[in-house]
């Protein structure tokens, strides 16, 4: 299995980039209906809506933290509102406030960080090293180096399971995935996959950890319990990035090459579904939040992002990011973050009217991650 970098080239050659990027919001959305429904003059409604969007990321902060902190323990709990983009040229993370878009910090970790991950207590982040065959632990609260896990060959995804005891990464060529004690820092079980690991996701109840098999097109899903895989999902081509939905039973795939968004259902263990997306997707997220649901996939050869609904993969609107996005978060406050590899930035997207503010990050930025909240 390529680094990210070499894949990274390898998915330009898939496809040519369109001519003319697809302007944002194709079709419109529920909250744009609501001028034709509103009682008051279309003037006040503007002015109403423009306040609420702007004011939107740090009222969502103020009150997700009395709820989140109650959901984890009160000694650690954090609400941690920074994005943390692993930087696989320069072997750094960036650590960016997003409610101000600003870079904060700057981490020196392992050798070509491909992989990237948030404690769900918003303490610890986890850095997957796919030269230097290890994962890099940090800690948020001071932004340094607490400890480096010697894990399998090539290590490119990894995930904490919602309790914060455990710890999955992916072995791409080794074809396995380590699982870790997060507070041993140990390696308790090695499992072996299908061919090209890379992506990594697990469900809310902590119960299955899924796998993207990049080099035979199927999902491996792992018992947590026996930490074995349960069964092998056959799904597009080239799935690459994947995620448990937060409030169904569902995972879904971004197939690389196939160009669409499978639906994996965690019950059967079954694609119930395909959607088209854009052009070469490699990633996908879905909103925290259980009253405003919706999906991003990037989509690297197109440089936009495509607004899905999580139900159905249906794709609602699109937006323009960065060159390449190879990778995407959906923040505690609702902001998509991006990781544009082939411009060295990263995008943050208001999902309610669509603005993109750019932040200039480390050299090949192609993993994401934020805290990993429900609510």
């Amino acid at each position: 299995m390529r680094p990210l970098r070499d894949t990274a080239m390898h998915l330009q050659q898939i496809e040519h980039r369109r001519n003319e990027m697809v302007s944002c919001r194709a079709q419109p959305c529920a909250h744009d209906l609501l001028y034709e429904r509103c009682s008051m003059s279309t003037k006040q409604f503007k002015c109403l809506t423009n306040l609420a969007r702007r004011s939107l990321p740090l009222l969502m902060a103020l009150a997700l933290l009395p709820a989140a902190a109650h959901a984890g323990s009160a000694s650690t709990f954090t609400l941690n509102l920074n994005a943390y983009v692993a930087n696989e040229s320069d072997n750094t993370v960036s650590v960016i406030n997003t409610l101000n878009n600003t870079v904060t910090a700057t981490v020196t970790v392992g050798s070509s960080p491909d992989g990237i991950a948030v404690s769900p207590d918003g303490t610890k982040v986890y850095v997957a090293n796919a030269s230097s065959n290890s994962v890099s632990v940090i800690d948020a609260a001071s932004n340094t180096i607490t400890a480096t896990i010697a894990v399998g060959n090539t290590p490119e995804g990894v995930v904490v399971a919602p309790n914060g005891t455990t710890v999955y990464v992916t072995n791409s060529n080794g074809n396995s995935v380590s699982v870790i004690n997060a507070a041993s820092n140990a390696v308790t079980a090695t499992v072996p996959v299908g061919a090209g690991p890379d992506s990594v996701t697990i469900t809310p109840d902590g119960a299955s950890v899924y796998v993207a098999n990049t080099s035979d097109n199927t999902v491996s899903a792992i018992s947590t319990a026996t930490n074995v895989v349960a069964a092998t999902v056959p799904v597009g081509s080239g799935p690459f990035g994947l995620v448990a939905d937060p409030f169904k039973h569902q995972v879904l795939v971004a197939n690389s090459s196939s160009n669409t968004v499978s639906i994996i259902d965690t019950d059967t263990n079954t694609v119930t579904q395909a959607t088209a997306t854009g052009s070469t997707p490699t990633a996908v997220a879905i909103s925290p939040a259980k009253e405003f649901r919706f999906g991003f996939v990037t989509n690297f050869s197109d440089n936009t992002v495509s607004e899905i609904n999580p139900n159905n993969g249906a794709v609602l609107g699109t937006v323009k990011v960065g060159a390449n996005p190879f990778a995407v978060a959906i923040s505690p406050v609702l902001l998509g973050v991006t990781a544009n590899s082939g411009d060295n930035t990263v995008s943050v997207i208001n999902p309610l009217n669509g603005h993109v503010a750019l932040v200039t990050v480390g050299n090949t930025p192609v993993a994401v991650a934020t805290q990993p909240l429900r609510y």
